[in-house]
């Protein structure tokens, strides 16, 4: 394993999760390795966008200041997010960040609908362990 190529999975289970695992295993990452560094890539980043959540919330709108605009037609992600806050909770927000949101749009999402950290880190936090070792479980299977 080399350090620049365990760097980048980390840094691309950062960002997108479900992409890091293909990554790691086209290193020939062991199985343990990938756990271990998607976990830790994906909890960090939980950790890191809920802390700084508000500052870089500050800095997009300091960019792109809100503008009331005409009601248009919603992109997919957006509805898929929204009818799921509503009609599963925080768990089913949490189920699918790792997979279908990517882990900062996730935990903003979250923390917007449930605002409560100390309930909703956790839960984030077990989704993207669950998810590292069903998706790391499963590419190793099939490779």
């Amino acid at each position: 394993m080399n350090i620049i190529e365990a760097i980048s999975v980390f840094f691309m289970s950062f960002v997108k999760f479900f992409l890091a695992i293909p990554l790691a295993f086209t290193f020939d990452f062991t199985f343990w390795q990938t756990f271990l560094i998607t976990c830790l890539g994906g909890v960090l980043s939980v950790l890191f966008f809920a802390q700084f959540r508000n500052v870089i919330l500050k800095l997009y709108y300091r960019f792109f200041p809100y503008k009331p605009k005409v009601p248009k037609k919603q992109g997919f992600k957006n509805v898929l997010a929204f009818k799921t806050a509503k009609k599963y909770g925080l768990f089913g927000i949490a189920f699918l960040t790792p997979i279908v949101f990517s882990i900062p749009f996730g935990t903003f999402l979250a923390l917007h609908f449930f605002p409560n950290k100390k309930k909703t880190l956790p839960i984030l936090i077990a989704s993207v362990l669950g998810w590292s070792f069903v998706l790391t479980l499963a590419w190793n299977i099939n490779v």
